[in-house]
């Protein structure tokens, strides 16, 4: 830093400096406060989706799979009513 450029100085009463000091630290705790239900409702969106997806898969799945596990049911019974 410059010879010539000084820091700006403050003089100010130390009740009036803590006033502000809490004043500060209540705005972060709100700011904070938002940002995390900001990142909740992200999160919340997020999940929805995946499960949204997830089921999507499972039921795809399951659509090829069933048809072929009912004709093996069908064959199982038919050959177990045969024997009989």
């Amino acid at each position: 830093m410059a010879d010539d450029e000084k820091l700006p100085q403050v003089i100010m009463d130390p009740a009036d400096y803590e006033a502000l000091k809490k004043r500060l630290d209540e705005l972060e705790r709100k700011v904070e406060n938002t940002n995390a239900e900001l990142f909740q409702m992200a999160g919340k969106k997020v999940g929805r989706d995946v499960g949204i997806l997830y089921g999507l898969v499972i039921g795809i799945i399951l659509s090829s799979i069933l048809p072929a596990l009912v004709k093996i049911i069908q064959i199982l019974t038919l050959k177990i009513t045969i024997q009989h």
